[in-house]
């Protein structure tokens, strides 16, 4: 779907941003891994491409959402389970794509938190609805998207909460008005993208 003119330019401004913002915090982090969790290899190696150039931590690792649906490693005389978490529960950041997943997606983010726990992350979703944001930023969430989007507003957003920002689509502006602890989620500006 092509973007109109204006939203064209307003994306490229935002990548812009974020970019700019990426590139201030680059070095005041320490490296850990940035995950996609994705079905769709295709979006998942056009996504590690362009993240990869915005200098984000690296590696960056594509998983399946079955990835995350499975158990833990056991312990194993390597590694026995009183050693460190495993490197997977030290993500950097981490993008999921919950789009064409049978089943409750809020399930899915709770794996992910369980078995990344990532500083910041982003939710992709083709059904993004106010029960899916609101679990998304109570389990820390940085921002929502809803699919399919232009692959540069999905950077720019990755961009933006890698940077410590937030982005959550204008709909989340309707969760302030649900309940005292969703005002405090998002913004209460004409845009919720915050850096």
């Amino acid at each position: 779907m092509p973007c109109k003119p204006g939203r064209a330019a307003a994306t490229r401004s935002l990548y812009r941003v974020a970019v700019a913002l990426a590139a201030r915090v680059c070095c005041q982090t320490e490296s850990m891994p940035t995950y996609l969790i994705a079905s769709n290899e295709m979006m998942c190696r056009v996504l590690a491409r362009r993240l990869g150039a915005l200098d984000l931590p690296g590696p960056i690792a594509w998983h399946t959402p079955q990835w995350l649906r499975e158990a833990a490693p056991a312990p194993t005389p390597d590694r026995p389970s009183n050693t460190s978490p495993d490197p997977a529960a030290q993500a950097d950041i981490a993008l999921i794509d919950c789009s064409g997943l049978e089943g409750d997606p809020r399930a899915l983010l709770d794996q992910l938190q369980a078995r990344l726990a990532p500083r910041r992350w982003l939710v992709l979703s083709n059904r993004l609805d106010a029960s899916l944001m609101l679990h998304a930023a109570l389990l820390g969430a940085s921002g929502c998207l809803a699919v399919p989007a232009p692959v540069d507003l999905v950077c720019a957003a990755t961009a933006l909460v890698w940077a410590g920002g937030q982005c959550f689509p204008r709909m989340a502006l309707a969760l302030a008005g649900a309940s005292e602890t969703a005002a405090s989620l998002v913004c209460a500006s004409s845009t919720t993208a915050s850096g």
